[in-house]
């Protein structure tokens, strides 16, 4: 089937009109602002021509037609779940509206929380736009327009029933899921103070192991005590104190930090 140059005309209310919706001898506008009618017949297919001959671009007018048609249908289906679910349902839609320093191609409204709705055609997101949309925090979605498509059907089978041509860009991180990595933030840092404390004791407990076993060292009497014990001592070559306990024919060994 032939592809026309104008696939899509828009009426006096930015509505989008394709070739099985428009009529004939009617004025509509294309996407790059000029006058343009339905005409077609037994030989030619129905199409859109320039009353005013124009060069303008078809990628233009497909993508002017991705938009409308969205903010009527206020629907779209992901290419996975989020949260969930794989179909996002709009309360609102708003195009071309800026969002910090930047405007996306379309904002979907759910309750409170807002959705950019990016319609590639030539190019798609690049570094700097993606890094202000990650900034901003909002839900993201960039759908790859199918240059190809020359009904509004096809244009609303693709945003509701398919999944293929959609990247998502940016999931936000909610308030809850923040609180969550820094509460396991603060957890892993005492749990690692522990273990750094643990691996500190046990290697002074390992060298003071081998300095019992390796050294030839004498304990001395230092006093008696009060249950009738009487205490020794002495020391490793590393400082430590080893302190005995003999009372009633048993004998204790500790060690002194």
């Amino acid at each position: 089937m032939k592809t026309f140059k104008v696939p899509f005309a828009f009426d006096n209310d930015g509505n989008v009109i394709d070739i099985d919706t428009a009529e004939k001898q009617k004025i509509y506008y294309c996407s790059c602002g000029s006058e343009v009618k339905l005409r077609g017949g037994e030989i030619y297919q129905n199409h859109f021509y320039h009353i005013t001959e124009k060069e303008c671009s078809l990628e233009s007018s497909i993508h002017k037609a991705y938009k409308s048609v969205f903010k009527d249908l206020k629907t779209l289906k992901l290419p996975f779940e989020v949260n969930g679910s794989n179909v996002l349902n709009f309360d609102s839609v708003l195009l071309e509206k800026q969002i910090d320093d930047f405007i996306p191609d379309a904002i979907g409204i759910i309750g409170d929380k807002k959705h950019l709705i990016e319609f590639a055609k030539t190019s798609y997101i690049g570094e700097r736009k993606e890094n202000k949309i990650k900034k901003s925090n909002l839900f993201c979605i960039e759908i790859d327009i199918i240059k190809t498509v020359t009904t509004i059907d096809e244009i609303k089978g693709h945003l509701l029933s398919e999944d293929y041509y959609k990247h998502i860009v940016h999931i936000p991180e909610y308030e809850e899921m923040k609180a969550l990595k820094e509460n396991y933030k603060y957890e892993y840092l005492k749990l690692k103070h522990k273990l750094d404390e643990a691996e500190y004791k046990l290697a002074k407990y390992q060298n003071t192991k081998n300095n019992i076993k390796n050294n030839d060292f004498s304990l001395f009497y230092k006093c008696d005590c009060k249950n009738g014990a009487k205490m020794y001592v002495g020391k490793l070559d590393n400082g430590i104190e080893v302190v005995g306990f003999q009372h009633k024919g048993l004998f204790n060994l500790k060690i002194k930090n």
